[in-house]
């Protein structure tokens, strides 16, 4: 039997009218084309304007910088200006703040800001602070606005960021405020300077189940080409870098690649900021400068004020063991005596220009600088 399908005259109703909506169809397109639009199209055109009027643009309940200015920055919506101009930033410094108001004893001044503007937010912004000097991330440092002829403390601190080089606090109103150090780092002399000390807790270094490559005596030959390998020079070069190391005493010399990362410090002044030459961390107490220049045997232009203690990431490749005499060196003195733990790392800066490698080594905390060093900044 065949399977017809017969057309009813309900079904013939909707096909006629499936033809003339498609023929509708077909003739707007073609009006389209022809830039002739129907009247209906063009009349929302004002609509959306006025809508666009009444209805502001998610990005006005965005946070935006409002203002920068000397290593500050406010940011916060747009409205919390209500529509007034921006506010000005500038820095100031302990003598302008303490010259407004007695600053709080106990603390280190570390940096300020005076944000000027007429009224109050109408939303909170948050004021950032480049600092001068970096610091663990996360820790959380007193902030102090000047009001009624006092400084007062905020009830929310101001915290230090990932990258340990910027700290941020949520304010309401304008005004001059007051960045402190927190009660981990104390004013200390220490032969005849006078310095900023870190004395809270300090990240040991532990070197775990490091790859050692070679292992033995300054003079020892497996030694001395593991040093070749890892510093790149011919074996004249690396003798002159075995002769920084004493292993008289039994204390090998080892070639090791770190398989964790390690915290370690770095002792220098001046403009050796940038170096490959580091000491272990944690435990006792900072060693004072004239102490750190007689262990680790200095040269006569690193006085060892400053201290930054860093992060060393695995994959890094040290030469360790003790600090020789080197007081028969060229450029030492009478103090470099040695007798230190010590750690070079051949590839974690480069020169010229010296430069650390951010995939070998970055920063955790300055431990110790020059009270004056932060005033000599030039914001």
């Amino acid at each position: 039997m065949d399977h017809a399908y017969a057309i009813t005259p309900h079904a013939a109703r909707d096909r006629t009218l499936l033809v003339s909506l498609t023929a509708l169809a077909l003739l707007l397109t073609l009006l389209l084309a022809l830039g002739t639009a129907p009247a209906a199209s063009a009349a929302p055109l004002r609509t959306l304007a006025a809508a666009a009027a009444i209805s502001p643009p998610r990005a006005a309940g965005q946070q935006v910088v409002l203002a920068q200015d000397d290593g500050l920055m406010l940011v916060g919506k747009l409205s919390a200006l209500r529509g007034k101009a921006a506010p000005d930033l500038d820095s100031i410094d302990e003598a302008a703040a303490d010259a407004e108001a007695p600053l709080p004893d106990g603390n280190v001044f570390f940096r300020g800001a005076a944000c000027r503007w007429s009224g109050k937010f109408r939303s909170a912004v948050t004021l950032t602070f480049t600092l001068p000097k970096a610091l663990f991330s996360g820790t959380e440092l007193p902030v102090y606005r000047y009001a009624a002829h006092a400084w007062r403390r905020l009830q929310d601190g101001a915290v230090v960021g990932m990258v340990s080089s910027t700290a941020s606090t949520t304010i309401t109103r304008p005004g001059s405020y007051a960045l402190l150090l927190n009660h981990d780092w104390k004013v200390v002399s220490q032969d005849g300077l006078t310095l900023v000390l870190y004395t809270g807790a300090v990240p040991r270094t532990v070197l775990r189940d490091p790859q050692v490559t070679a292992s033995g005596a300054v003079d020892d030959p497996a030694v001395i080409a593991a040093v070749m390998a890892a510093t790149g020079s011919d074996e004249q070069g690396a003798k002159s870098t075995l002769t920084s190391y004493d292993s008289s005493t039994g204390t090998p010399v080892q070639v090791i690649t770190l398989k964790y990362d390690a915290a370690m410090v770095r002792y220098w002044s001046g403009t050796s900021t940038v170096g490959r030459w580091f000491s272990p961390s944690g435990g006792a107490p900072l060693p004072s400068p004239q102490v750190t220049r007689r262990i680790y045997s200095l040269p006569a232009d690193n006085t060892g004020v400053n201290a930054t203690l860093r992060r060393v990431k695995s994959s890094a490749v040290l030469i360790t063991g003790l600090c020789a005499d080197m007081t028969a060196q060229p450029g030492y003195g009478s103090w470099a005596t040695g007798g230190g733990p010590q750690l070079f790392g051949p590839k974690l800066s480069t020169y010229p220009p010296p430069a650390y490698d951010p995939a070998m080594t970055t920063i955790l905390c300055e431990l110790r600088w020059e009270k004056a060093a932060v005033d000599a900044i030039d914001w």
